[in-house]
């Protein structure tokens, strides 16, 4: 983590230093945080396919901060809180949970259900959708966006929360990078349809205000992953 130590020591007392610090953190590690990390561990920064792969799952990513170009070592807190979480929210304890639950999102997911919906219930989610501040003037006709980011995140986090291998984690972040690729044309394409399905999934959720606001960051922000990592080509090419 030498260039976060040289960056911080060359760092001036004063009040702008916090948000030069997550620009930098957003530059080099793809989070705006990385306090959650214990950076005296091991770690690992992720090759450019990787980091491809990775910035799929940045609508979920960027809202709790998970770098998507560094593979590194959470703290017990955190890694306790989080590993709680997903046992809650996807229901995933051990490897074989993990599996059944990526392998429904690679093949299934919500978007064989919502799918249909946009035409068969059309009036109704054109006004729904044309209520939220980020889908208001983007069009959204694909619901997969939704599958691919969280098939994306659940690899990651499964790595992370020790699942699965790497290894065995980033066929499926792969897959959903391609899956994306084939569908969508750009990350502002992606992100509509992300915020759809979510807007399907949970209706009256009170969050969708800001994940309306985080995914406008992700795709006009100057400092933004997305700004940075280009949709195509992928995978990326090492020369």
């Amino acid at each position: 983590m030498s260039r976060l130590t040289n960056f911080l020591r060359k760092l001036r007392p004063g009040q702008g230093n916090a948000r030069v610090l997550e620009t930098f953190n957003l530059e080099q590690y793809g989070a705006r945080n990385l306090d959650a990390y214990d950076l005296t561990k091991p770690y690992r920064m992720l090759a450019p396919t990787e980091v491809r792969a990775m910035a799929l799952g940045l609508p979920l990513f960027f809202w709790s901060d998970l770098p998507i170009r560094l593979l590194a070592q959470l703290k017990p807190g955190p890694y306790a809180e989080d590993k709680a979480s997903l046992a809650e929210w996807w229901g995933i304890n051990d490897a074989e949970e993990a599996h059944d639950i990526l392998h429904w999102l690679r093949l299934e997911g919500h978007r064989t259900e919502y799918q249909p919906r946009l035409k068969t219930e059309s009036l109704h989610w054109h006004r729904q959708f044309e209520a939220n501040p980020f889908l208001a003037k983007r069009p959204v006709t694909n619901i997969g966006g939704w599958d691919y980011v969280r098939l994306v995140c659940v690899a990651r986090w499964c790595y992370d929360y020790g699942y699965l291998s790497w290894e065995q984690a980033w066929p499926f972040m792969d897959v959903g990078a391609r899956l994306a690729l084939r569908d969508f044309d750009s990350w502002e394409s992606l992100a509509a349809s992300f915020m759809a399905g979510r807007l399907m999934w949970m209706p009256e959720n009170p969050n969708h205000g800001k994940m309306a606001a985080n995914l406008k960051v992700l795709v006009e922000s100057p400092t933004s992953p997305w700004r940075q990592i280009p949709w195509q080509p992928y995978p990326v090419p090492t020369a």
